[in-house]
C-alpha cells in the first residue's frame, strides 16, 4: 500500500507545530494531528520566556542540599504529593541518579549545544512564519529579595557567563529604573539585557499552526492512539476517528508520547511536571509591570503579556490525572508580592494547570526511535519546549531528509534509557 503522506506529525503544541511547519518548508507533504485541547497544554499556559540561558539540568548535585527546603517549605517551588510518591518512585530514583557530577557535566553540554543554536533557529522560524509581532526583545530581571538569595545566585550566573550568556549583576536602584514596580527593599538583581519572551504563548502556537496550513499543510483534530511500522518502509497512524499511512511519523505529543512509544515496546521514563499560573487581566489605568521578572529564590516568573500579567513557575511532580492543587497557583500571588508592590487584580486572576513532559536527565528525546527508524521522536523538553521548539523543528527536518543534523544527536537518543 503506498504511503498517503510524506510525514505525519503527532502533537500540535509549539514543538509539533515547529516540526510540521519546518518539514513543510522543506517540501514534505505533512499532516499535523492534534487533540484540540489547547488550554490543557504547556504551550498554552507557559511563562512565555525563551530561556536560552538554562543550560543547567534540573538534576544537579546541589539538589541534595536543597531537597529538604524544596520539599517541606510552605512556599516551595517544588511539590510532590504524597499519593504520587509510590507511582513516581522509579522516575525519582533515575532523577536523583542523574545528579552525579559526571552526568551533570554531560547533560549541561548537551543542553548548551541545543540552546546555543536556539536563538538563530527562532529568528529563522519567526521570519518564515511571520511571528515577530508576538515576540519581544529586551531586559529580563532576576530579582533577589534578600542578600542570601543574591549570594546563592552568583555562582550560577558565573556558569552562564562562562558559556557566553550575557548577564550582569545590578544594584536595587538600577533594577528599579528598569522596572519601577519593584519593591524598594529588594537586595539586588541580575539582568539579561537582550532576552526574549512572547506576549501570547497560545497565540504564538496558533499563528504557527496557521502558517503551516497556509503553506499547504493539513491539520487534523484527532487523538492518536498508536503509531506502528507497517512494512515496506511505511508507518501506520491510528486515531480514534481515522487512520493514516506515511513514509515517516514524528511523535511530538508531549506527555502523550509515553503511551505511543510504549506501544512500540519502549518504556520511556516521561513524568508529568505539572506547572501552574495565575493570569491577572489588564484593566485600563491600573499600574502593571513592564518587563519580565524572575524570582531568585524561590524561582517563579512574572511576565507582562497581551491579555494581562502572568505569574508562573511552580513545579509539582504528580500523576497527570490528579485534581489540580490550586493552592500552588494561589501561592504565586504571595511570592509576587514580595518582589513588586501594588500588584492589583489578584482577586480577578484566572488559574491554570498543565503538564510539562520531563525526562529524568532533563534532556529531550530527539531522533529516530530505536527499532522503528521510520518514527522520529521530538518530546520531553521539560521547561524548554518553547525555547527549543525551533531548533527541534530544524533537527527533525534534517533527520527526515536523511541529512546530517547541525547538532550531534546521540545525547538525545531514546537508546540512553
Amino acid at each position: 500500500m503506498p504511503a498517503s503522506h510524506d510525514v505525519v506529525v503527532i502533537g500540535g503544541g509549539i514543538v509539533g507545530a515547529a516540526c510540521a511547519f519546518t518539514l513543510r518548508r522543506h517540501g514534505f507533504a505533512v499532516v499535523l494531528i492534534d487533540r484540540g485541547e489547547a488550554r490543557l497544554a504547556a504551550s498554552w499556559g507557559n511563562a512565555g520566556h525563551f530561556a536560552y540561558e538554562q543550560i543547567l539540568p534540573l538534576a544537579s548535585p546541589g539538589l541534595w542540599r536543597d531537597l529538604p527546603r524544596l520539599l517541606f517549605a510552605r512556599q516551595s517551588p517544588l511539590s510532590i504529593p504524597f499519593r504520587s510518591l509510590w507511582t513516581l518512585a522509579p522516575w525519582l530514583a533515575r532523577f536523583l541518579w542523574n545528579t552525579r557530577p559526571s552526568q551533570v557535566e554531560r547533560a549541561t553540554a548537551a543542553l548548551a549545544a541545543l540552546l546555543a543554536a536556539a536563538p538563530e533557529a527562532w529568528r529563522r522560524l519567526a521570519d518564515a512564519a511571520d511571528l515577530r509581532a508576538l515576540i519581544r526583545t529586551g531586559p529580563i530581571l532576576v530579582v533577589a529579595q534578600d542578600a542570601a538569595a543574591l549570594s546563592a545566585k552568583r555562582p550560577v550566573m558565573e556558569v552562564f557567563r562562562r558559556h557566553g550568556i550575557s548577564v550582569e549583576e545590578t544594584d536595587p536602584a538600577s533594577a528599579r529604573a528598569i522596572e519601577p514596580m519593584l519593591r524598594p527593599d529588594i537586595a539586588g538583581a541580575f539582568v539579561y539585557p537582550g532576552a526574549q519572551y512572547t506576549v501570547d504563548p497560545a497565540g504564538l502556537t496558533r499563528k504557527l499552526v496557521e502558517a503551516f496550513v497556509q503553506s499547504g499543510g493539513v491539520l487534523v483534530d484527532d487523538h492518536v492512539t498508536s503509531v506502528q511500522p507497517v512494512g515496506a518502509g511505511m508507518v501506520g497512524i491510528v486515531g480514534r476517528n481515522a487512520h493514516w499511512t506515511a513514509r515517516q511519523a514524528v511523535v511530538a505529543a508531549g506527555l502523550g508520547a509515553r503511551a505511543i512509544v510504549q506501544r512500540l515496546g519502549i518504556r520511556v521514563p516521561l513524568a508529568a511536571e505539572r506547572g501552574y499560573h495565575l493570569m491577572i487581566p489588564h484593566v485600563a489605568g491600573r499600574q502593571t509591570v513592564r518587563v519580565p521578572l524572575i524570582g531568585a529564590r524561590p524561582e517563579f516568573v512574572i511576565t507582562p503579556m497581551a491579555q494581562g500579567v502572568r505569574l508562573a513557575g511552580t513545579v509539582e511532580l504528580a500523576r497527570s490525572e490528579l485534581h489540580p492543587d490550586w493552592a500552588r497557583a494561589t501561592m504565586l500571588g504571595k511570592l509576587a508580592a514580595r518582589l513588586v508592590h501594588s500588584l492589583d487584580g489578584l482577586d480577578e486572576a484566572s488559574s491554570w494547570m498543565g503538564c510539562r513532559p520531563t525526562l529524568p536527565d532533563s534532556l529531550p528525546a530527539v531522533g529516530r526511535i530505536p527499532g522503528a527508524p521510520e518514527i522520529i521522536g521530538a518530546f520531553g523538553h521539560q521547561h524548554l519546549g518553547l525555547t527549543l521548539a525551533a531548533i527541534t523543528g530544524e533537527l527533525v527536518s534534517s533527520i527526515a531528509r536523511r541529512e546530517r543534523p547541525a547538532i550531534e544527536l546521540a545525547p538525545y537518543s531514546l537508546s540512553r534509557f
